[in-house]
């Protein structure tokens, strides 16, 4: 295949730093590449493509302190689920859970969900934060906030 960009010499296939952009941000990823030798053209081989994008959606993910999609699919896989179990255990659609193991970057608090729920040192580092911001007057934290209007004309209301 001759370089598109300056046409004089076939693309070698190398491992190389490969520049993507992900919403508006500049990575590179260095993965199996097609290079030109004279003019240093960098592209990736269409049967690559994929690969490609889930590693500049990593990229992207890992500057921001999102999971990874690896990172997902291993906190699934030490839970021992399936796609489909474990994206009813996280409460989200099974074809959202693949597209972040395939490398569509989740939101902020799709993150969150599947690090409190496949974390147990997060979980407990949340339940300490729920508990630091309890308000005092609720008193005990288990304890049921009660309606203490007389039933009656709770029932009222209700009909």
């Amino acid at each position: 295949m001759n370089c598109k960009k300056c046409g004089k010499s076939n693309l070698e296939k190398r491992t190389a730093a490969v520049p993507g952009q992900l919403r508006g941000e500049r990575f590179a990823v260095t993965m199996p590449a097609l290079v030109c030798p004279k003019c240093r053209y960098v592209t990736v081989d269409g049967a690559d493509l994929a690969e490609y994008m889930r590693r500049v959606a990593d990229a992207y993910r890992s500057k921001h302190g999102l999971l990874t999609s690896e990172e997902i699919r291993s906190r699934r896989l030490r839970l021992d689920m399936s796609q489909a179990k474990f994206a009813d255990y996280l409460g989200v659609g099974v074809a959202s859970l693949k597209r972040w193991e395939m490398g569509k970057v989740q939101d902020g608090s799709s993150d969150k969900l599947i690090r409190l729920r496949s974390d147990e040192d997060e979980a407990s580092r949340n339940l300490d934060r729920i508990r630091d911001i309890r308000p005092p007057f609720l008193g005990a934290w288990r304890q049921p906030i009660r309606d203490s209007r007389p039933r009656q004309k709770l029932s009222r209301r209700l009909n």
